[in-house]
């Protein structure tokens, strides 16, 4: 594959199918919304976690924030990647219901490293963050389930963990993650 006239590309595969996106995705959000629930409850006592979810204020949130996870992903990857709005795509997958981003254009790895972790960054980290120092359970309790929702991308963030920073990256258009390009040493047309 050559992504101009003067660079051969090799294709890598890191991509999984999205029930499995779901199933293995789940244990590496998992362990992060385990970790902030008992941040919580060891710097400010379990008193109200469970309380916000019997809100109806914080399940509207929780419904916007889906929506906004794929918009942070496609935020991310237009600012780092430099990339055109008209490149991105949402949709929901039919078979898993999972919503999704996609990026039509490639990217260099660590732009796409910058859009898939941005989510778990804005929607997870900052409001439990804000949720335990400040002692506002729904903001921990919605920063948690945020990272666990991430899990996901946090997988796919593990599956490129090892690609060199040259490398491009194409954004898988089926499955969760992506086709990493690297460039193939020795070859121009």
């Amino acid at each position: 594959m050559t992504l101009n006239n003067d660079i051969a590309f090799e294709r890598v595969d890191r991509s999984v199918s999205l029930s499995d996106a779901n199933l293995r995705g789940s244990l590496f959000g998992l362990a992060p919304a385990l970790v902030v629930v008992v941040a919580h409850i060891w710097f400010q006592g379990a008193s109200g976690l469970l309380d916000s979810l019997g809100s109806l204020w914080w399940w509207i949130a929780v419904v916007v924030g889906i929506a906004v996870h794929e918009g942070l992903h496609a935020i991310g990857w237009m600012l780092a990647g430099r990339l055109p709005p008209g490149v991105i795509s949402f949709g929901i997958d039919r078979q898993t219901l999972s919503p999704y981003a996609h990026t039509r254009q490639p990217l260099s790895i660590n732009a796409y490293r910058f859009g898939t972790a941005l989510p778990a960054l804005g929607l997870g980290v900052a409001p439990a963050l804000i949720g335990i120092i400040g002692n506002l359970p729904a903001f921990t309790t919605f920063g948690a389930l945020f990272l666990f929702a991430a899990g996901g991308d946090l997988l796919i963030l593990w599956l490129i963990r090892n690609d060199p920073v040259y490398a491009m990256v194409a954004d898988h258009p089926s499955r969760a993650g992506c086709e990493v390009l690297l460039p193939i040493t020795g070859h121009s047309r």
